[in-house]
């Protein structure tokens, strides 16, 4: 059984609990921007210092004391804000239970998840106001026992809605900020006085999938709070440092890693929305991101063309391996070379952080050419969340890296040879309490020995970097006995010129065989322009020949048995998390509804545009 124990690059900074590191960074980097802000993409940016955001928590944490609700089980749901950060922060820094919730719920499901996760009090974006309205409406009815919901920007509320002033259940932050400030002033804070167990569960976190399926992760301060400190072990961000909010805020990933960007005293941009990304980096001189790897691989598209057009192709083909050959010497001109890529994100921007889904060599080994550290994390919610992640020291292209400081990774196979696939156990402070509630699905995956499974298939190379081959879930395994997964063969897709993104499955024929099928989801204009005739208005027919070539070609490169069998093509996006992966059981039955409604089959539709069958 391969294993590898994480060592420090650089030395970290530790904290025991979350509110120990919120009052030492408020005096730290007291008068330092913490976050930078619009209420609109339209308004002015706000800013807010260390010392405003430490004060803050304070306020809202002595309120939850003032309305006895300080200990219980709070929810937060909404867009990332500042307001999410305070009210998040305050539940774990004053000994209460927090529930982020995820955003993009719809009103049952979070009905149903504040039902399970007994959530006494609701912290809420102004844009949940009317399903919010709802739910309390309701509340006799479904059975929830939520006591107060708490509006994080009242005065965003929309138009058409009205604030119930007669239901005593909602209240205005800035009133429950209000009241905290006043007890702070006479000398009280819960925050400087409560004791919170570094050990005990403060969060629950139900993962991604229907609320009937999901699990509720049970994580402890300890778990969190040792993540940071490894992640700030192996990373390097300084104090004054602008990095880029735009993942949602509920997610583990995005949420511990703001966490030690905190720790570093940087300044938290939250991104006005998907369509003022690239205007976000440059006004805000951002210097890091932490993404997924669909922001970057169009970002990637887009500069790939604007090298295109301006006719700098060779001169850039040229200059890559001059560059390369310097840094051998520790001559490092990327950043002179490739200026006018990097000023099209800014100018600032050198590190960039990618996690949960695989992203191909092309991306990373480009990125790095043109002079940003581009960097790829491994990890689950289970594990707060990262396992590992490349650094400049160990950036093995193709891998996720070592483990982070602390952390033990072991193969799960009976062979102690180099480069053994097997499923990928780790064993860390960072790991879990258990499941919520369910302790069968926690001993499933927590071993005696502490070990956490984590589904995932992968094995150690020579350099002790962790490489990810695919899930256990979502294996095929074929006919003769022989296993595939599909993430091997969807990153080999992806690089089809066209291809924005790629879903392999197996699917059984009518004789019970298993064939490996894909569907591709398609930029029509882009495929036109790689034509041997360019016509950026190409029809399905010429579609599917330029396809179905790229097919043959993509499976050259495999074993035969992984050979994919029948593939369809679609304009229309797959079926997704909120953190942009594939909900592969869900996207896999809308395909074959759609099959199963046009009385067809994956051998009959072979080639065709899914969108028209």
């Amino acid at each position: 059984m391969p294993s590898i124990v994480g060592k420090a690059l650089h030395e970290g900074v530790r904290y025991d609990t979350m509110r120990d590191l919120i009052l030492d960074v408020r005096e730290k980097f007291s008068t330092r921007d913490a976050f930078v802000f619009r209420r609109k993409p339209t308004e002015a940016e706000i800013h807010k210092t260390y010392n405003d955001f430490g004060t803050d928590v304070e306020y809202i944490g002595e309120a939850l004391r003032i309305h006895g609700v300080n200990g219980s089980h709070i929810g937060v749901v909404g867009e990332n804000s500042y307001e999410w950060m305070i009210s998040y922060t305050a539940i774990l820094s004053s000994g209460s239970v927090g529930l982020p919730l995820d955003r993009l719920l719809p009103e049952q499901e979070l009905v149903n998840l504040l039902l399970r996760g007994k959530v006494e009090v609701l912290f809420y974006h102004q844009k949940h106001h009317e399903m919010v309205l709802d739910i309390a409406k309701n509340a006799e009815e479904t059975g929830i026992k939520v006591k107060y919901f708490v509006c994080m920007c009242t005065e965003y509320i929309a138009p058409n809605l009205e604030w119930p002033k007669d239901d005593e259940r909602f209240v205005d932050f800035l009133t429950w900020r209000n009241e905290g400030k006043a007890a702070v002033e006479k000398g009280s804070s819960l925050i400087k006085e409560v004791e919170i167990d570094p050990e005990q569960t403060r969060i629950i976190l139900f993962t991604s999938g229907t609320t009937a399926m999901s699990k509720g992760v049970m994580l402890s301060n300890k778990n969190i709070m040792t993540n940071v400190y490894a992640i700030s072990t192996i990373l390097t961000l300084n104090p004054g440092e602008r990095t880029f909010s735009i993942l949602p805020l509920h997610h583990t990933f995005e949420n511990t890693c703001e966490y030690f960007m905190l720790v570093r005293g940087c300044c938290i941009c939250f991104s006005d929305g998907l369509r003022y990304i690239v205007k976000n980096l440059c006004e805000w001189h951002v210097e890091a991101c932490i993404s997924v790897p669909l922001l970057f691989e169009n970002i990637h598209g887009k500069i790939k063309t604007g090298i295109k057009e301006s006719g700098k192709e060779s001169l850039i083909a040229t200059m890559i391996p001059i560059s390369n050959f310097l840094r051998k010497f520790k001559i490092d001109l990327r950043r002179v070379f490739f200026s006018s890529i990097i000023k099209k994100l800014g100018g600032h921007l050198r590190l960039i952080v990618i996690g949960g889904a695989g992203i191909s060599k092309e991306y990373i080994e480009d990125f790095n050419n043109w002079g940003f550290e581009f960097l790829m994390g491994y990890g689950l919610t289970e594990t707060s969340p990262v396992i590992s992640v490349t650094t400049s020291k160990y950036n093995v292209y193709g891998s996720v890296g070592r483990p982070l400081t602390g952390v033990s990774v072991m193969i799960d196979d009976e062979s102690t040879k180099t480069g053994t696939v097997g499923e990928i156990l780790s064993k860390s402070d960072c790991v879990m309490q258990g499941y919520y509630e369910n302790p069968e699905a926690t001993a499933e995956v927590l071993d005696e020995n502490g070990w956490f499974h984590t589904g995932d298939m992968g094995y150690l190379d020579k350099k002790g970097c962790l490489h990810i081959t695919g899930r256990v879930k979502s294996m095929i395994v074929l006919t003769n006995g022989k296993k595939a997964f599909p993430e091997e063969m969807e990153s080999l897709l992806n690089n089809i010129p066209g291809v924005k993104e790629a879903f392999v499955w197996g699917a059984k024929d009518e004789k019970g065989a298993v064939d490996i099928c894909a569907k591709l989801l398609i930029d029509r204009k882009v495929i036109g322009e790689n034509l041997p005739i360019p016509d950026t208005t190409a029809g399905d027919n010429a579609i599917r020949e330029y396809l179905s070539a790229k097919m043959k070609d993509v499976n050259h490169q495999m074993p035969s048995y992984k050979s994919i069998h029948y593939f369809v093509f679609s304009e229309t996006e797959m079926v997704k998390t909120t953190t942009l992966k594939v909900r592969r059981p869900m996207e896999q039955k809308a395909i074959e509804d759609t099959l199963t409604a046009a009385n067809t089959t994956m051998k009959a539709a072979n080639g065709q545009n899914l969108d028209t069958l």
